[in-house]
């Protein structure tokens, strides 16, 4: 059968022709039909070999793999270390990251079945009146649907939230004063973290109850999800956790040199975008019940019309590179991509937060369902490995050497990067004193920046939230200091701007993670009454 998930007014011509190739796949894979090799049993006897070659390879520090077929757990190992001592084992947890949304969607999917909340016809803001945009014919039309999909024109602010202590709802309060580029709403995916957040903590409003709770309650519990939990902190208490690394090259990370995380005190304002955790079996058994629609051992543990509805196209990615063997495009529908793999279809979501990656992969024709998670976050395994295994398991033919791949695109990942700064003019030094410098400069969603001078006078010390900096004259008005924080690497450049009464009023600073620089107005010293 053609995969009933493609919406069809998005099919053109070439489209067409691209699926009328893929029928026979489809007609072969509900027949059956396998390469002549085909043998899972033997695939599965190799797999631990041929996975911790591909760790070795890749660089990755420790990782875990669980792999359900047919309702039956076949394959869960452990490879490398999940610390500087211990084995990674398939009992240890970690962050999954972004796989985190299909859970808060199917949480709201719970709260529709219940009646409580609905998809597509009453604004968000009805059920959390905090969420508030410049534009309020904007904030009026956006629905969990609009928001669980990615399709609103909302720009992501992820550095404003990173390591923030303020209570998530003031946070969500701030979003008021945040331009909108554009109040135009779109078909293709505009990925959004923080909207996420607030879907979550609607959600949460509407249930009577926090975020975390609403997840444990909804999903956790009925699942049997013994592993699972929310938030560094407390997956800090369980007994087998893994700590965050990272390497400075690719050569470093091969030769097992890294650099230790940390586990953050500060939990995620935007949990519900990225801030679960648990381990490779019980994510493989999470999507062994989407795969079956909401049933769990013969039981309706989720309404099985809400997974539906999560697993239907509700907007297009179109910014990702298409390979060999995959559908022409990528839907999108709440907390899943939604593919095809050889003429298989093909349901998946990767995470990525600083020194954690995972994917979970699930082929609902087949019955397959494919876990992966690492204590790196520059590899490309992800984006390789299910299909690797899918290969294997369903006997494809073998179009691509997925490992070696995924090692030359996880030494493009670690090639990447570096300073996008302006070309540096020499001589040429700041028209103020550096104290002139100093002061509070404030922006409405992105907090304070604190400049002060240093204790010897020679040099301008910068703050935001936990961020601390030295920083060093560039040229003219701008400033530069280096970030070393794990997770967050690059440069801050600060510009001043001199007002009009010959006083440092505004600063611009480019930090890492944005593309554009943000703008801080100083905060007015008061004037001492004689």
């Amino acid at each position: 059968m053609i995969n009933p998930l493609f919406n069809p007014l998005l099919l053109v011509s070439s489209v067409l022709l691209c699926h009328v190739t893929l029928i026979p796949s489809v007609a072969a894979q509900k027949k059956g039909n396998v390469t002549q090799e085909h043998d899972p049993k033997a695939f599965l006897a190799s797999l631990p070999n041929v996975l911790e070659k591909a760790r070795a390879d890749g660089g990755v520090k420790g990782m875990s793999v669980a792999v359900i077929h047919k309702g039956e757990l076949v394959f869960a190992q452990g490879f490398g270390k999940r610390n500087r001592n211990d084995p990674f084992t398939k009992e240890t947890v970690t962050h999954i990251a972004s796989v985190s949304k299909a859970f808060t969607a199917t949480a709201v999917g719970e709260l529709v079945a219940d009646g409580k909340v609905d998809w597509n016809e009453t604004p968000v803001s009805h059920y959390l009146p905090e969420f508030q945009l410049k534009d309020p014919a904007l904030t009026a039309q956006l629905t969990f649907a609009d928001l669980l999909s990615h399709r609103t024109p909302v720009p992501t602010i992820d550095s404003a939230w990173y390591r923030n202590s303020k209570p998530v709802r003031e946070l969500i309060k701030q979003l008021r004063h945040l331009d909108l580029p554009t109040t135009k709403m779109t078909p293709f995916v505009n990925y959004n973290n923080i909207l996420y957040a607030v879907a979550g903590e609607a959600a949460a409003n509407v249930a009577g109850m926090s975020y975390p709770e609403l997840i444990k309650s909804k999903i956790f519990k009925p699942l049997g999800l013994k592993s699972a939990g929310l938030s560094q902190p407390e997956m800090a208490k369980q007994s087998n956790y893994a700590l965050p690394y990272d390497a400075a090259s690719f050569d470093d990370a091969k030769k097992g040199i890294y650099e230790e995380g940390f586990i953050d005190p500060i939990p995620m304002p935007d949990a519900p975008a990225g801030d679960i955790f648990m381990n490779a079996m019980d994510l493989a058994q999470w999507g062994r019940v989407i795969l079956k629609e909401g049933e769990l051992n013969g039981k309706q543990v989720l309404n099985k019309k809400s997974i539906q509805e999560t697993l239907k196209s509700q907007s297009i990615v179109d910014d990702e590179e298409r390979r060999q063997g995959f559908a022409p495009t990528v839907g999108y529908g709440f907390g899943w991509l939604l593919d095809s793999y050889k003429g298989h279809t093909c349901f998946r979501h990767d995470g990525s937060n600083p020194g954690y990656q995972s994917i979970l992969a699930f082929f609902p024709y087949d019955d397959l369902v494919i876990a992966l998670l690492t204590n790196v976050d520059n590899t490309d395994l992800p984006n390789s490995l299910p299909y690797y295994i899918a290969d294997g398991m369903l006997g494809l033919p073998k179009s691509i050497d997925w490992l070696s791949v995924t090692v030359e695109k996880t030494k493009e990942l670690y090639a990447k990067g570096g300073d996008d700064l302006p070309d540096r003019i020499a001589n040429k030094p700041p028209s103020h004193k550096l104290v002139e410098y100093a002061g509070e400069y404030n922006h409405p969603i992105y907090g304070t920046i604190v400049i002060t001078l240093q204790k010897d006078g020679k040099a301008l010390h910068m703050k935001l939230r936990t961020l601390e900096i030295q920083l060093e004259h560039y040229h003219y008005e701008s400033f530069k200091g280096p970030v070393h924080e794990f997770g967050l690497k690059g440069n801050v450049f600060l510009t001043f701007v001199t007002g009009a009464k010959g006083d440092v009023g505004v600063v611009e600073a480019l930090l890492p993670e944005e593309s554009d620089p943000l703008t801080f107005e100083k905060e007015e010293e008061e004037e001492e009454e004689e």
